[in-house]
């Protein structure tokens, strides 16, 4: 696995090196193109699939019964579900921006969540350090990472916890924090953890913050994360201010 120094070095080279950024670049394309390709294939068959157990499961009650019911259509709910992020994680770097305020869409995304953490017993706190001004950003992506962020906390907590936020400013970029004190991110999985189908989870496709990360890169950002097994993690989001 590479360490931290090694992705320092390839991404000294990657900027200094016009031919090898010109490589690296088309290779990701083709990888997207792949990913939009797989998912679009088995899109439809899965459908027919879902759509099938679902008539049966009509016609036929008594299969709710069987032993492994349930089981498969849970494993068809994530099947579904991992078709779609599939499907977004082609489009996260492609931005749709206009004038918003990152403080109202965190603010948004907080007011929502709490009632459903509340039920869980996870406590949720948000301070604002400075005044943050409205500038252009893809309030939807981000309102998407934010919430992918908090879903992770949340599924770090399955007792209850909680999570600390705060956002701030310079003038020249906006810095926020989310932090839970959950289950904390094993050590091996630090260094790739926001590429794509990488996972500590077992039901985790490893594709939500590989999403995150493309959103806040094509915001020409940053995203980083610190984490202590059984204190917490804190991931950490940095973005310029573009007009």
């Amino acid at each position: 696995m590479l360490t931290p120094k090694d992705y320092e070095k390839l991404n000294q080279f990657y900027e200094e090196n016009e031919v090898f950024r010109e490589l690296f670049q088309a290779i990701e394309k083709d990888h997207m193109l792949s990913l939009s390709k797989i998912s679009h294939e088995i899109r439809n068959p899965v459908t027919l699939i879902n759509g099938f157990l679902q008539l049966m499961a009509a016609d036929h009650p008594e299969v709710h019964t069987w032993r492994y019911w349930n089981d498969n259509m849970e494993n068809m709910a994530f099947l579904r579900e991992l078709i779609t992020e599939l499907s977004q994680y082609n489009k996260t770097g492609t931005l749709n921006c206009s004038e918003d305020s990152p403080y109202q869409i965190l603010n948004s995304v907080i007011t929502s969540l709490v009632p459903s953490l509340s039920e869980k017993n996870i406590t949720v706190s948000f301070k604002k350090l400075a005044p943050v001004p409205t500038f252009m950003v893809d309030g939807t992506k981000l309102k998407e990472v934010f919430l992918n962020l908090f879903r992770n906390a949340a599924e770090a907590m399955p007792e209850g916890g909680r999570i600390r936020c705060c956002i701030d400013c310079d003038g020249e970029t906006v810095t926020i924090r989310i932090a839970d004190n959950g289950t904390g991110i094993p050590s091996e999985y630090i260094d790739g953890i926001f590429e794509a189908f990488v996972t500590h989870k077992k039901d985790g496709s490893g594709l939500g913050l590989a999403m995150a990360s493309q959103v806040i890169k094509a915001h020409q950002g940053k995203i980083s994360v610190a984490s202590t097994e059984g204190e917490g993690t804190e991931f950490t989001i940095e973005l310029p201010i573009l007009y």
